[in-house]
């Protein structure tokens, strides 16, 4: 069998055709081609928002995150995480709009963001307790960053008079 035909073109002459089979046989080649090529847009869309997060030592039981971005795409998300180690109880209270309780959750709308985390220690006597902020991203930012914040309580004080931050 043939692969080939011919017909005649607008000025009389033979020319051949190209045949089903091998008009299939070229598009069964090209697709792997096409599949591999495909993917290459979506690692290209990927965002690297680099992150600060800094401690800071407060008077009394408290202490603090000062978190800040580059500007995060529309929709991308970064994801605070508080972590406590040591003695006692902390609690977390965020000055930006966010999703979660802990970790905080925050949606970009294509601006940098800055925002604060406060924390508040409850640490029996000669007590210390230790919270570790750590920034990463989501949905396809890739920037993070990490700090902590350690507080102790001396003896039967109920002052707060050790604080370290890094």
């Amino acid at each position: 069998m043939t692969e080939t035909a011919a017909s005649t073109d607008p000025a009389g002459r033979d020319a051949p055709l190209i045949s089903r089979r091998t008009l299939t046989k070229a598009a069964a080649w090209s697709i792997p081609v096409i599949a591999l090529a495909a993917p290459a847009p979506a690692f290209a869309a990927s965002t690297d928002v680099p992150v600060t997060v800094t401690a800071q030592c407060l008077p009394g039981p408290n202490g603090g995150f000062a978190i800040a971005t580059a500007p995060i795409p529309v929709g991308e998300q970064v994801t605070i995480t508080l972590t406590h180690s040591g003695a006692g109880t902390f609690t977390a209270t965020p000055n930006f709009p966010h999703t979660g309780s802990n970790p905080f959750i925050v949606t970009g709308t294509g601006a940098a963001f800055s925002g604060q985390i406060s924390v508040n220690f409850t640490l029996s006597q000669n007590g210390t307790g230790t919270v570790t902020a750590v920034v990463t991203g989501s949905g396809g930012v890739s920037g993070d960053s990490s700090s902590f914040v350690t507080q102790r309580r001396d003896g039967n004080s109920q002052n707060y008079n050790q604080c370290s931050a890094g």
